[in-house]
């Protein structure tokens, strides 16, 4: 006993069949049964987005890099903050934050400092990274008072001031595990003598 449905399909089955399926499907089926993968399109906005984040950012730092270009023997340091009036106004807090960094990036660098006899080209690779970032930085600075998000700029300076400690402490290391490597080479060639 057929149900209701099968026999309704049966009297419109003309209905049914009048029209082609689209090539499209065809394609999709044949796929599907040679095993063939169509290649999945992905949302690439976000990506494009991030890229030419990027790509802005890196052409400002190297035309900030052109501008200020220090000479080699010198090491650009990030002073503590000259509007500090300003940055309080802003944000206390930011304020504070900002001092703190920059007084940490000072030390550092004078850490830094004391490699400029010992390895000189290290010590320019070295300055040319951080003289990057503490010129984006100081067109962070320029900007800040005639900004109207004022609040951001001064989250993208301290960003900015962040990213200069991590890479001191980066350049910091490498010159601790350069030094553990020379006293390692020492102690066996003064073992093996």
């Amino acid at each position: 006993m057929k149900s209701r449905f099968e026999q309704y399909i049966e009297q419109h089955r003309d209905e049914f069949d009048s029209e082609d399926p689209s090539p499209a499907s065809w394609q999709h089926l044949q796929a599907k049964l040679t095993g063939e993968k169509k290649p999945v399109i992905k949302h690439l906005f976000f990506k494009s987005w991030l890229i030419a984040a990027a790509m802005t950012g890196i052409a400002a730092l190297l035309v900030f890099t052109l501008l200020k270009s220090p000479s080699s023997d010198e090491l650009a340091l990030t002073s503590p903050v000259g509007n500090n009036e300003l940055l309080n106004e802003i944000n206390p807090t930011y304020a504070k934050e900002v001092y703190h960094f920059t007084q940490l990036i000072e030390i550092k660098q004078n850490e830094l400092k004391k490699l400029q006899k010992a390895d000189p080209v290290l010590y320019n690779q070295f300055i040319k990274d951080i003289t990057r970032l503490d010129s984006s930085y100081n067109a962070l600075q320029t900007q800040l008072p005639e900004n109207p998000n004022r609040e951001q700029l001064l989250e993208a300076m301290i960003q900015n001031l962040r990213l200069q400690t991590d890479l001191l402490n980066e350049q910091l290391l490498i010159i601790q595990k350069i030094k553990q490597s020379k006293n390692r080479i020492n102690e066996t060639n003064s073992k093996s003598i």
